[in-house]
């Protein structure tokens, strides 16, 4: 015969049982990226996405998001970067890929793949993926994963007589010359001659002038002067093939910028 102090704890642990069972038995979707090696800016990379199911029941019409660097454009927002080739689940839902994955048995898992050049840009270019299921998780902590791209500039050489042609367009908030190229109408142009003793001057401008610097092999530094008024004025832009360097110039005093391209 069971005391009543012995009932009673049998009874409190058959609920403990009974309540915790539950919680137990569910699906865990669990999300990872590689980092992706290292890769010059807009040349094509490919990013990879792991989604594994590390619960005890299965995870039914399983979705993976995967929200892509976006464009500081407005009102229209865009894809900062050109995809390539996408996993066939996947569909582009403006600066989105939603892919439809199905069911993932517990302790499998499923790989989508997915292309994208990146450009040269002012902030970090970063990819995010995040899954649901129609399932019961036992967690939700460990549904996303972040990777940050990692990408490389080339070496331009700059020296005294050359002339280069710059493209730009001015805006706020903007952080690559990929978001002037995505408005042509708004590009406008001149032209750069960078002397010995590191000045420039600017053909047809007989006003301007200014200085530049190659503070390491794969980087231009240029600031605009007006003569009569001061430093107008600062770009700094990294090498983005043998011969361009894409960077931001900002005006002393203004809260516009101008995104530069700055070809040999």
């Amino acid at each position: 015969m069971f005391t009543r102090s012995a009932a009673t704890g049998i009874a409190s642990a058959i609920a403990t049982f009974l309540f915790a069972t539950p919680a137990l038995a569910g699906a865990d979707i669990h999300v990872t990226m590689p980092t992706p090696s290292a890769s010059y800016v807009y040349a094509t990379s490919e990013f990879d996405v792991l989604v594994a199911n590390i619960g005890n029941k299965g995870a039914s019409n399983v979705t993976l998001t995967i929200d892509l660097p976006e464009t500081n454009t407005s009102p229209q927002v865009y894809v900062m970067g050109t995809l390539g080739i996408l996993d066939p689940r996947c569909v582009k839902t403006g600066t989105r890929l939603i892919c439809t994955l199905g069911t993932i048995a517990r302790n499998t898992s499923k790989l989508v793949s997915f292309e994208i050049a990146l450009p040269q840009a002012d902030e970090v270019l970063a990819v995010t993926g995040t899954a649901t299921t129609t399932s019961v998780e036992n967690s939700l902590a460990n549904n996303s994963a972040t990777v940050e791209a990692s990408l490389l500039n080339y070496d331009v050489t700059v020296t005294p007589g050359d002339v280069a042609h710059n493209r730009h367009c001015t805006g706020q908030g903007l952080t690559s010359f990929f978001e002037c190229l995505l408005f042509p109408s708004s590009l406008a142009s001149h032209d750069v001659e960078f002397l010995a003793g590191g000045a420039i001057a600017i053909p047809g401008e007989p006003s301007y002038t200014g200085t530049w610097s190659q503070p390491t092999s794969d980087s231009l530094v240029m600031t605009y002067v007006e003569i009569g008024v001061g430093v107008v004025a600062e770009f700094e832009g990294f090498g983005t093939n043998g011969s361009c360097f894409e960077g931001i110039t900002t005006f002393p005093g203004s809260s516009y910028l101008s995104p530069y391209e700055v070809c040999l």
